[in-house]
């Protein structure tokens, strides 16, 4: 080791390693120490946008949902093992056309829950923004419903200019398409609470009533549908429920089944493309930067020729001659290598723990999340590390061909 460290500082940092060698490391210390941080980063921050998403989607959507006719879903609620499941909710969806008192005109989609349904949607949506230890207390009041009350999501009460207590008249479409002479069915309803969720297709679209008192005059069978919700203790274990409920569906029953993942499977595609695309082109960069340091590694060789030569000469073996430059280039790749992991670990640490709020509205979430993956250091700690022999071991194997004499005969040459 002692030895080694000689070397390292003497032929090296020492004014006699030439300036273009000392420069040219400095450089490519600088280059991969920044590839390597900029990819732990950026591999952090996108888990945890994924994290955060995944999150706030799983408190807004349920876990999994049928759909079906009245005595199709009493048959499956009664079967349904519950030990798995947190919550079991009736609920009525419904197509509607928007029309406020002034004349203004939008689409939504009318869902109707019971009272526990819309405490725990309220309640959820409360948690996901204040957080534990808060001095803010959730109101239960929100989430209580009379007969033809409404919560509406916050970017559709935005359209529309809607604001508490104002009333909307809500109607199926197709009632629409009727001869002039009948009446369209339709519900006059009032707005008690605005919501957000901070996913703009539920704020723009979705309104929420009290299944049990609402009259419904407004529903449709051509557009409007019935069923059941679940929200499952632990949502990844979706496909072993999915598979249980299917097995107690009746074959001539016609019911549709869909889990969370089903219908965002487009989205959490997208953040995956996303994520592998920027991880392969930052790799990729790295890599490219790593080809700088075999040259470096090969300039600063080719200059100890002599020193080889004259070490073999004296008494070091091949094995071992090949094995301290071998050490002394391990040594210069891995530094800028393991400083951008380390640095970038530290850094993505801090994020996570104090998260940066710098992101516009127009973002599922404002701070700049971080999750940082132990699977993904210890793959990048083990690509740094082949790639620190690979980049040590060729140039040194390229010049320990030549034999002690040669080397020393370019030692008087020179």
């Amino acid at each position: 080791m002692n030895i080694f460290v000689l070397f390292f500082r003497r032929y090296l940092f020492s004014s006699r390693s030439g300036a273009v060698v000392k420069t040219m490391a400095r450089l490519c210390w600088s280059a991969t120490l920044i590839g390597v941080f900029s990819l732990i980063i950026v591999s952090s921050i996108m888990n945890g946008f994924n994290r955060s998403i995944r999150t706030k989607l799983l408190s807004v959507e349920p876990h999994l949902s049928i759909v079906s006719d009245e005595n199709t879903l009493l048959a499956i609620q009664g079967q349904i093992d519950l030990d798995k499941v947190e919550e079991l909710n009736r609920f009525a969806r419904q197509d509607v056309i928007i029309r406020t008192l002034d004349g203004r005109f939008s689409g939504g989609i009318a869902k109707g829950l019971e009272a526990d349904g819309l405490y725990n949607f309220m309640n959820r949506l409360f948690k996901l923004k204040f957080k534990q230890g808060s001095r803010v207390e959730f109101d239960a009041a929100q989430a209580e419903l009379g007969s033809n009350e409404l919560m509406i999501g916050t970017d559709l009460a935005r359209e529309l200019n809607l604001f508490e207590g104002d009333e909307v008249v809500l109607i199926p479409p197709e009632s629409l398409l009727g001869p002039s002479s009948e009446m369209p069915k339709f519900e006059r309803m009032r707005i008690k609470t605005i919501f957000t969720t901070e996913f703009a297709e539920v704020d723009s679209k979705l309104l929420l009533f009290k299944l049990s008192e609402s009259p419904m005059r407004f529903q449709s069978k051509v557009s409007g549908e019935q069923g059941l919700e679940l929200r499952l203790k632990n949502p990844d274990d979706f496909t072993g429920m999915k598979s249980y409920l299917q097995a107690l569906i009746a074959p001539e029953a016609s019911v549709t089944l869909e889990s969370w993942a089903d219908r965002n499977k487009a989205l959490f595609f997208a953040l995956r493309l996303e994520k592998a695309a920027m991880t392969t082109f930052l790799g990729l960069s790295v890599l490219i930067t790593c080809f700088s340091l075999i040259t470096v590694l090969v300039m600063l060789i080719s200059q100890k020729r002599k020193e080889i030569g004259l070490l073999m000469s004296i008494g070091f073996s091949k094995k071992n001659t090949e094995r301290l430059f071998l050490s002394i280039g391990v040594f210069l790749s891995s530094f800028g290598l393991f400083a951008g992991l380390i640095l970038g670990v530290v850094v993505s640490v801090l994020i996570d723990k104090y998260p940066l709020y710098i992101l516009p509205d127009i973002y599922y979430d404002s701070s700049l999340p971080s999750e940082l993956s132990a699977s993904f250091v210890v793959g990048v700690t083990l690509f740094c590390v082949l790639i620190a022999i690979m980049a040590a071991y060729w140039p040194v194997r390229l010049y320990m061909k030549n034999t002690p004499s040669e080397n020393l005969r370019q030692f008087v040459a020179d």
